[in-house]
C-alpha cells in the first residue's frame, strides 16, 4: 500500500508463481519524495523499485512519501 503522497503498482494483493520474483514500482506525485519503504514490518531505504525474489510466502510492502522542500529566495533588490 502507499501513503497519501504516491502509488505502489501493482497495488492490492499480488498472486505470484511459488518460488518466482515480483517487482513493485513505487511512484511519488508531483512535488513529493519517497521518503522510506516498510517491507514485512522492517523499515527499508527509499527506492523507485523493490524486487521479493524466490516468493514461498506472503509478503508486505508500504511506502512513506514526504513533501519535497523547494529552496526559496526572497530577497529584495
Amino acid at each position: 500500500s502507499a501513503g497519501w503522497g504516491g502509488s505502489i503498482s501493482p497495488s492490492g494483493r499480488a498472486s505470484v508463481v511459488s518460488g518466482t520474483a515480483t517487482t513493485y514500482t513505487i511512484t511519488p506525485k508531483s512535488c513529493h519524495h519517497i521518503r522510506y519503504l516498510v517491507v514485512d514490518n522492517r523499515m527499508v531505504a527509499a527506492a523507485s523499485a523493490y524486487t521479493f525474489s524466490n516468493v514461498n510466502a506472503n509478503h508486505t510492502i508500504k511506502a512513506y512519501f514526504g513533501v519535497r522542500q523547494v529552496e526559496r529566495s526572497d530577497q529584495a533588490h
